[in-house]
């Protein structure tokens, strides 16, 4: 395999686990802005908010009632600014839990073809433990070589040369053709 082919499909492998990782925490995010937005909308639905009613008291009960033009109270105003917020702040929510989806759906797009080629093909629980030591825990040969091949570096070298090939292998058989 040529150096250029070697490097690619590394850096595919390393892509393909920091977009796993990047999903599963933007679908945390996306559990908890859902959680979000279900509360600013029962808040709206149930008008929970608060105004403070010392700004609205008269201070005794001779003073005469505020009237606007409009027909309103100063209360009613208040509450209307509050849920106003609410809705304000709803829909940033909402747009940001939108975006998060978006993003998601894209890096499932985006790892597709590897995750072919990791799970179509059956590959065996020592590859799949190299890949993941090697491309998703960033271990080193040392370590690598140390917890699988008892201590022998070269193994190591030699076996991910033979995991990547057998990737561009696979990944010409099951992999994206249009790209």
């Amino acid at each position: 395999m040529d150096k250029e082919t070697f490097k690619k499909t590394e850096g595919k492998l390393y892509g393909y686990f920091r977009d796993l990782k990047e999903m599963e925490l933007l679908e945390i995010d996306c559990r908890e802005l859902q959680e979000q937005e279900e509360s600013i909308e029962w808040d709206i639905k149930h008008c929970n908010v608060y105004v403070s009613p010392d700004s609205h008291m008269s201070p005794s009960f001779s003073e005469r009632v505020q009237v606007s033009p409009t027909g309103e109270g100063v209360a009613e105003k208040d509450i209307v600014r509050e849920t106003e917020k609410l809705e304000h702040e709803l829909e940033y929510v909402s747009g940001k839990l939108r975006r998060n989806r978006a993003r998601i759906r894209q890096l499932k797009r985006n790892i597709s073809p590897l995750k072919k080629v990791l799970t179509v093909p059956p590959l065996s629980k020592e590859m799949m433990d190299f890949i993941e030591y090697k491309y998703k825990l960033d271990k080193g040969f040392g370590w690598i070589a140390a917890e699988m091949y008892g201590g022998v570096r070269s193994t190591a070298y030699r076996r991910r040369e033979e995991i990547l090939e057998d990737i561009v292998k696979w990944e010409s058989l099951y992999g994206d053709k249009t790209k």
